[in-house]
Order: C-alpha cells, then structure tokens, then sequence
C-alpha cells in the first residue's frame, strides 16, 4: 500500500510505542523519560516507520501544536486578543507582559521538547541499523527535519534568534533523554547551527513531496529558506526560495478562500500541516478561534479595504467579529469544533522570496513580481513602489494579510523589522523593553536545573 494511502490510518493510530519508551515529565530539558528496553524498540526499518509515525503523532496529540502556539504568538502580534473566554493568562501575552509560570509556556516548550525526543530516539535508533534498504536515510531525515522545526519555533519563542552573537540561545538536545542530567543553553550561532545542518541532511535525504502530513525535501528547503531570512542570510534565502517555487511541486490556489474551503482535502499550497477529523483529531481550534482567541481590532481594521476580508472575518448574528479562516470547518461535510495547522504554505515562501531577494540583492523588481502574485491572486491592487524601505513595509503588511489571525508570523516580523531598524516596535505595540521580545523560559525548567540553565534577561 502506498504511503500516501494509508496515511489517515498511520496518522490515527496510537503512538504508544513512542509513548511508552519516551514520554516525558513535567519539563523534558530536565526530567528523566520512563524506558522500557529501549534498545530493543527499534530493531528494523518497519519499527522506525512506525517510531517515526508516532514523532508525527506529537503535533497533534495535544493542543500545543495547532492551537496554543499560533494563538499565543497571534496575541504577542497584532492580529488575535483574548475572546469572551480568554482570561489573564491569555491577556499576559496580549500585552507582551508574560511571567514564567504562565500555564501555555509550561505546556508548549514541553510539548516542543517532547517532539524533540521522540525524533532523537528515531535518528539515533535508525542510525545504528545494519541494512541497505534505502527508507533508512528517508526516516532519518523526516526525523530531523521535526527536530530542525521543533528547534526553529523554540529559538523564536525563547532565544534571541535575531542575535547572531547571542548567548541566548535554546537547549539543545541531540540524544533521548535518559536520565535527569541538565544541559545548559546554547548560543544563538549554535542553535542556528543544528537547525541547519538537520536541514541541509533532509534536503538530500528527505522524501520528496507526496502529502501536506509529512515533511520532505521541498518542505525542509522552504523551511531552511525561512531560517536564514532570520539569520539574515538574504541571498541564500532568495535562492532555496525561488528554487521552492520554481519546483513547480506545489502551486498557488487560484483563489485565497481555497485555502481554507479545502483544508486538508487536495490542497495545492500547503507544504505541511497536521490532520484532523470528526473522532481521533478533535482538536477544538475552530471552537477555541471563537471562544478563547478572538481576532485583534487591529486586525480587522488592517483587513477593512482588502479583498481577503471576507474570507478572513466574519460576524455573528449579533454582529460580533469572528475568525473565519477557522470557522465551521468540516470533515467530509460533517461539522466540526477542529481544524488544521498550517506549519508552511506557498503563499509565506513567495512573501520570504520578496523580502530576502530585496534586502540581499536590492532587487527590487523581483520583490515586487513575487509580491504582486498574491496580490494578483487575491484581486487586490498590485504594489508599485520602487523606494525600498516602502517596498519592505508592503511586504510586512502582505504578511499580515495573507497570514494573519494564524500563527502570529506578524509578530516575528515586528522583532525583525524593529532589530535590524526598519520599524520601532512601539509605532505599533506598547513593549517595555527588549527583553519582551522573547518569552521567559518556563519557572519549573530553571529551578530544576539548580542555575545551570539561565534565564532571560529582565524575567
């Protein structure tokens, strides 16, 4: 049976392998993990498909993947608030102003770092299998390319990824954990160092793209472009960009509401997201969207006289604006509460194409070209600017409609712009100071390391 066809049954299997052999407690950069011989967990490739499945299975296991993460980071930006049932913990992060006992910074760093151990347990386990079969190199790469995209999301959040030089980066981990032993925090350079070497092996190894549940080789291109857009490697990141979307392997959809009529059903952007459905991945995103995480006025007046608007906001009966992207989301025609996470799509790869090929190579033309497909794509008026500091803020704003009320890219994009001193931050949220740019490491993580990992400055 081909891949592709038994994904909805691999994808909604039980992980207890990986769960009994690697499930963590409380926080994973400290805590032992329960074994059970590991050493005989994966003997043969079918065991490492199966293992790896199961690293699959984290994003969706939980609420930290698909709903946690975007929303919280959607609130540090500009396009989410807390909704009718959103309390203080949601309103911390809405005002920048997050303590480290916060309860979503607890459940989502360990959840990243669970995701984390369970492909260390897959790379390191496959890695010491004798065989020529060559799914080997394949599982080992889909494993690292997980542990590149768990790492990426952990520098953003919690290190100073903006910071080449800083020695704030996140704790990294390359082996299952197996006993209580703590590390301490890596460098930025460092961590940026992993995430990519990790990338650069899946780009040779990964599978090609054949479904929007798995990663591949074109999925860990478009994320290392992504990457080095961070790390202000602009060049390199136009090229691996322009080399996605000239790979022809996905396309746009021919218009913006496909995106989110069709979900997971014969996408043709996506790159990678997770799966849902009416009884094993009832994940509550669409509830959640209009109950705890509510869109941002901002938001809606940024929308205002765009042609994605409708597509991006509705209203209720009683006039109350709603997050329609993840609204009323079905599952083979039957209504549900879930929805999907979309990790990558074509549409942000065009937006990092705009943004690296005009600050690496002052190709303005270019920018513009990849720019103006969306817009274009959504019968919005083309951009026609040649000055390059309103060419770059038009590609910010692209960013916040096309992605916005999603996975918080806006508010990555205000930390980039405001450090490298296209934009001051303030303009357009009230921050304190700098050190609000990223969260405070979890309180439990820091006293359990008894001072060996260090907090973040000013928390």
């Amino acid at each position: 049976m081909k891949r592709s066809k038994i994904i909805l049954y691999t994808l909604l299997l039980p992980f207890s392998l990986l769960n009994t052999s690697c499930e963590l407690t409380d926080v994973t950069d400290v805590n032992p993990v329960y074994q059970v011989s590991e050493e005989k967990v994966i003997t043969n490739i079918n065991q490492a498909q199966t293992a790896l499945y199961g690293t699959y299975g984290v994003l969706k296991s939980s609420l930290d993947f698909p709903v946690y993460t975007p929303a919280i980071t959607s609130m540090m930006g500009l396009t989410m608030k807390p909704g009718a049932s959103g309390g203080s913990s949601e309103l911390a992060f809405f005002n920048n102003d997050v303590s480290s006992d916060n309860f979503y910074l607890k459940s989502i760093y360990t959840k990243m770092y669970f995701l984390i151990n369970n492909a260390n347990h897959v790379i390191t386990k496959t890695e010491k299998l004798t065989t020529e079969d060559p799914r080997k190199k394949g599982i080992i790469a889909e494993a690292k390319t997980l542990r590149a995209f768990s790492n990426f999301y952990l520098l953003r959040l919690w290190g100073e990824f903006y910071d080449i030089d800083s020695p704030y980066g996140i704790v990294l981990k390359k082996e299952p954990i197996s006993d209580a032993s703590v590390q301490p925090r890596a460098s930025v350079a460092e961590t940026y160092n992993l995430i990519l070497e990790d990338l650069d092996y899946a780009i040779e190894n990964a599978p090609e793209f054949s479904n929007t549940f798995f990663v591949s080789n074109l999925f860990a291109k478009a994320l290392k472009s992504k990457v080095l857009l961070y790390k202000k490697e602009y060049p390199q990141a136009a090229q691996l960009a322009l080399e996605v979307i000239n790979s022809n392997k996905r396309t746009l959809e021919t218009t913006y509401a496909d995106i989110f009529t069709k979900k997971i059903i014969s996408t043709k952007e996506v790159l990678f997201q997770t799966p849902f459905d009416n009884l094993n991945d009832r994940n509550n995103k669409a509830f959640m969207y209009r109950s705890t995480f509510g869109i941002s006025d901002y938001y809606i007046s940024h929308m205002q006289n765009d042609a994605r608007k409708n597509v991006a906001i509705t209203y209720t009966t009683t006039g109350s604006p709603r997050n329609n992207k993840f609204n009323n989301s079905t599952f083979n025609g039957v209504p549900l509460t879930a929805d999907t996470e979309y990790f990558l799509r074509l549409d942000e790869v065009y937006l990092i194409y705009a943004e690296a090929v005009l600050r690496g190579n002052d190709d303005i033309t270019s920018s513009l070209n990849a720019l103006n497909v969306l817009r274009q794509r959504s019968n919005n008026t083309l951009i026609a600017t040649t000055n390059k500091a309103n060419l770059l803020e038009a590609i910010r704003a692209e960013k916040i409609f096309e992605l916005g009320a999603e996975s918080g890219e806006e508010w990555y994009d205000l930390v980039r712009h405001h450090k490298i001193g296209d934009i001051n931050i303030n303009d357009f949220k009230a921050i304190s100071s700098d050190s609000k740019l990223i969260l405070p490491i979890p309180i439990q993580t820091i006293r359990l390391s008894n001072g060996l990992i260090i907090q973040n400055q000013n928390y």
